[in-house]
């Protein structure tokens, strides 16, 4: 009996450890989807995509399937070629794990973009990522951002 609480305990721990370093691994995808984005490094955001992730975009409209990843690094490129700037931060990132392969992860979007040869636009906004973990590392398969409004 002694044996089996032994093991029953070492598995607690284990699985708060395991589940503790998702969290870390969640948090780190969430900045380098932003650091990727405010450096214009498409090839890092783009690997932080499943293949078929949705999106609800921030201007409120419908549901988003998104392109191939290759697609969706074209696109990208693009908007990085025509200057197009950003600086943002994410604020107040929280995540939970569900099981060993899914996460959420919530966040607050601040900062601005710059369009070429435009003047910077204030980001003030809410983001919600659903990520599962492929091979190891946690992809995002739907986003959801929209404004945020201060009371």
């Amino acid at each position: 009996m002694k044996a089996l609480t032994t093991l029953l305990v070492i598995g607690m721990f284990a699985t708060a450890v395991a589940m503790a370093d998702d969290v870390d691994d969640v948090r780190a995808a969430v900045q380098k989807y932003f650091d990727s984005l405010n450096s214009g490094d498409v090839d890092a955001w783009v690997q932080l995509f499943a293949e078929g992730h949705t999106t609800f975009a921030g201007g409120g409209g419908l549901l988003e399937a998104n392109t191939s990843l290759e697609e969706q690094r074209r696109i990208r490129q693009a908007g990085v070629d025509s200057g197009l700037a950003r600086n943002l931060q994410a604020r107040h990132i929280e995540v939970q794990i569900y099981g060993n392969l899914t996460a959420v992860a919530t966040n607050y979007v601040v900062g601005n973009l710059t369009p070429a040869g435009g003047s910077p636009q204030q980001i003030l906004r809410r983001r919600t990522a659903v990520l599962i973990k492929q091979g190891g590392q946690w992809k995002i398969v739907h986003r959801h951002i929209s404004s945020l409004t201060l009371p």
